[in-house]
């Protein structure tokens, strides 16, 4: 397995993987997710836009000449004069397809995450998921993340 940017080239593999972790997230949260057709152009989802952004690091995870994973990581700095002033490594997303987890796919690509965020001057890395997703924290909690605030909801 390989560890690289990913390119334009890549769209349709992580895409695919991409519709996966929509389809999960519609699966467990109906109320705020969409299904959605599967988008056809690069385009899609800020997927271009993003590869050009300076802020924003694509990682691909190859296997055999296949992505298999991917993680977009957002170099971010602090902006509230309430807050200490820091850089942050937030991980936008990080997926591996359902056919190759529980590889070691994730935690590489959040290896390189974190050492991509550092050399950026980020002092740490976050990200957002959302309670349903009990393996997931598991396997956050497992590379020594901790749990730094809860979004909490009511319907009304």
């Amino acid at each position: 397995m390989t560890i690289r940017s990913l390119t334009l080239a890549d769209f349709d593999a992580v895409n695919t993987i991409f519709m996966q972790m929509q389809n999960l997230h519609i699966k467990y949260r109906p109320d705020l997710y969409r299904k959605i057709e599967k988008p056809t152009t690069h385009k899609a989802w800020d997927y271009e836009a993003s590869l050009e952004d300076g802020n924003k690091i694509m990682l691909g995870a190859e296997t055999d000449g296949k992505i298999v994973g991917f993680c977009i990581i957002e170099i971010r700095q602090s902006e509230s004069r309430a807050l200490v002033l820091r850089t942050v490594a937030h991980i936008n997303n990080i997926a591996v397809d359902e056919n190759y987890r529980r590889k070691g796919i994730g935690k590489a690509l959040y290896l390189e995450a974190v050492k991509l965020g550092k050399a950026r001057g980020a002092d740490s890395v976050d990200l957002k998921v959302f309670s349903f997703n009990e393996s997931a924290i598991a396997f956050y909690k497992s590379l020594g993340m901790t749990e730094q605030s809860f979004t909490m909801e009511q319907k009304i």
